[in-house]
């Protein structure tokens, strides 16, 4: 099978994947002075939230105070940065909040529904865990207020959520007992309870359970992430746990789930990160200070769904070197390869000093970029520069990283990013671009990565007043705006059956795809159109293409075809060349028509062998009677080397048996044939 891949030529860029790309006018902001402004009303809008949908486009969330209390917003956006839902956001819940801000969580369904959970107070005051689903038309349709997970009246913050590979949905969260627990509940797609009225409880009469984050594993079951707690503030002995938990909501892994780290050296103030491996594992970032010595190293684990540790216990550390900091890592999975690049802020001593540095490990935790990490922004000079709220994301064949970059003031007034490949070049022009730089504080950024591969960030914005959200989208080739989305084009092949060839393509992804041009070259001649198939518009489902072309009668020696992809606008572009040999016969031969008997139009094959000594031969079909009269000619010219048929019409004939002389060269055969009226 041969491939090849469509370019658009509005926004270009290379993947790993073979692709078309297509550019369509947005309200993602192409400057970084401006950005597209989610929410900036009255009020204080704070804690954005971000999860991608399958057409490209994304939900944002926040808290927002216009009202006075601490609301729930949610706004859509389609894959150009058009909002959805009204200029400021669609209302989820007016419930009372308290004064401060404790972490909730936002994902996309399979379906595109949004699904929020967070904690509120509207129930006499006590801090309860409620999850809310709403539909792409703003519909909620786990009733008006959501559903309530807990009613217990401890203090019940954080909470997390992922689906299920069967559809439903796992929500975990912190009980702020003494010693913490950690609870969980399942609800169906319908909002139904299915792990009992009350939440299971991750629980022990001597640990603390807390920090609690969760990923889908094989079929129903997920793997739950947390911390193991010992003693008292500040000197707290911290370990990290990963407890499988199956569909039923048993624990699969023991009591105490898989060591991901045993050496309780964790600092106490910090959630590690957590990601889904895509193979039913999870992938878990954190940074602790094990050697005791004030300094503190970034830490990347791999678990499998069978409780396997894919790094070393404890993890694979990935930086080595001395008297510096390696805070907050953040991770991005390449499935392809297998391979996990972390990215962290590298510190001096005295953390004055801040830099971005970068891992990458093999499938078994082996440090590839050397022991040092990878530098991509230097340490600063003292105070001179600030590294916050580090995002990872992986693209198709290039990791990015997002950040906040603050001033000597350690007021975060910029966001900034760059993409590297797996041999840490960087991909964007200039090596970093600024996605925003407006000088008012930004805070608190999330970041996701769509079905295109473009990065959407969000973030708190004081740029207006108290705080409001802003948002930005770039592109895999680092240009902001302008969503790429692509007509993914997997494969593209040619191949030659009983004369004719037979193309075969498929698409992963369409935009906006009136359709395939399919052309033809013989030898070195011009390319000439032989048809045309229609596209599926806009598509991020699998689509497949065949087309067959009759080459029957061509005698050139090479046949090239290529597709001409047309958007409904009229632009278009070309894939690469396929190429097929026109095989030349070994003999003559004439071959048995048809139908056989037929009424009124059979098929008639010959072939035509290559003759050094005759660059062309006399070919001869002639009809002839049971009384040998001829009664059509449907061939008398020269034929060059090659297989050939023709269609005898015996329309104006009567039934009976007739006869067809074939002669080429010195070669003659004569056939019988039969029609039946």
């Amino acid at each position: 099978m041969m491939t090849s891949s469509i370019l658009k030529k509005i926004v270009l860029f290379l993947l790993a994947d073979l692709i078309i790309v297509s550019s369509v006018s947005s309200q993602w902001s192409t400057n970084p002075s401006l950005n597209l402004m989610v929410c900036d009303t009255t009020g204080e809008q704070a804690l954005s939230k971000i999860a991608s949908t399958s057409d490209g486009g994304c939900y944002i969330s926040w808290f927002d105070t216009r009202s006075g209390n601490y609301e729930v917003y949610l706004q859509r956006l389609d894959q150009n940065g058009f909002k959805m839902w009204g200029n400021n956001g669609l209302l989820i819940s007016s419930n009372p909040q308290m004064t401060w801000l404790v972490d909730y969580d936002l994902i996309a369904d399979h379906n595109d529904n949004a699904i929020l959970v967070f904690s509120d107070i509207r129930n006499a005051g006590n801090l309860n865990v409620f999850a809310y689903k709403i539909n792409p038309n703003g519909d909620f349709l786990w009733g008006a207020n959501g559903v309530e997970l807990s009613a217990s009246t401890e203090f019940q913050p954080t909470a997390k959520v992922t689906e299920t590979k069967d559809g439903n949905f796992v929500f975990t969260w912190i009980v702020s007992t003494t010693p913490s627990q950690v609870a969980l509940q399942k609800l169906s797609s319908d909002g139904l309870k299915l792990w009992g009225a009350s939440p299971i409880l991750i629980q022990n009469a001597t640990f603390g359970y807390s920090d609690p984050d969760v990923v889908p594993s094989d079929s129903d079951a997920v793997i739950v992430v947390y911390t193991l707690v010992t003693g008292n503030f500040p000197a707290q002995v911290v370990k990290l746990r990963a407890q499988k938990f199956n569909s039923n909501g048993q624990p699969m892994r023991g009591s105490n789930g898989v060591l991901v780290q045993d050496l309780g050296s964790i600092s106490s103030w910090q959630f590690p990160n957590v990601r889904s491996d895509h193979e039913n594992g999870a992938l878990i970032a954190w940074y602790d200070d094990r050697d005791f010595n004030n300094l503190s190293s970034s830490f990347v684990q791999r678990v499998s769904s069978s409780g396997t540790l894919y790094f070393p216990l404890n993890g694979s550390e990935c930086s080595i070197a001395p008297n510096r900091h390696h805070f907050y890592p953040d991770m991005a999975f390449d499935l392809s390869n297998e391979i996990t690049y972390v990215f962290w802020v590298e510190m001096d001593v005295n953390q004055n000093q801040h830099g971005v540095y970068g891992q990458k490990f093999s499938m078994d935790g082996t440090r590839l970029w050397n022991d040092n990490g990878q530098v991509f922004k230097e340490l600063s000079a003292p105070l001179t520069l600030s590294i916050f709220s580090l995002n990872a994301q992986m693209g198709s064949d290039r990791a990015y990283a997002i950040y906040l970059v603050g001033d000597g003031s350690q007021l975060n007034t910029k966001v900034e990013g760059f993409a590297c490949d797996q041999d840490a070049n960087f991909l964007w022009p200039g090596s970093f671009v600024t996605l925003s730089d407006p000088t008012q504080e930004k805070l608190q950024m999330v970041s996701t990565t769509d079905v295109y591969h473009n990065c959407k960030v969000s973030w708190g914005d004081k740029r207006l007043d108290s705080q409001g959200i802003y948002a930005q989208d770039i592109n895999p080739d680092g240009q902001l705006g302008n969503p790429v989305v692509p007509v993914e084009l997997m494969s593209f092949s040619a191949k030659i059956q009983n004369g004719k060839t037979v193309l075969e393509w498929s698409t992963a992804t369409e935009l906006n795809n009136q359709g395939f041009e399919i052309q033809r070259k013989l030898d070195n001649s011009d390319w000439t159109i032989r048809g045309f198939k229609n596209g599926s518009i806009t598509s991020t489902e699998i689509k497949n293409y065949t087309f067959t072309d009759d080459i029957r009668e061509i005698t050139a020696k090479s046949i090239s075809y290529r597709l001409k992809q047309v958007d409904i606008n009229g632009s278009f572009n070309y894939s690469d060349e396929v190429n097929v040999a026109n095989i030349v016969p070994a003999k003559f031969e004439l071959e048995q028509n048809y139908p056989n008997p037929f009424n009124p139009v059979t098929r008639i094959k010959y072939s035509i062998p290559q003759d050094v000594r005759h660059e062309k031969q006399d070919v001869r079909l002639i009809i002839y009677d049971v009384l040998g009269r001829s009664v059509m000619t449907l061939v008398n010219e020269q034929k060059e080397a090659g297989v050939y048929e023709v269609e005898f019409n015996a329309s104006s004939l009567a039934s009976g048996i007739y006869y067809y002389r074939f002669t080429a060269g010195y070669f003659v055969d004569v056939k019988k044939m039969v029609l039946l009226k």
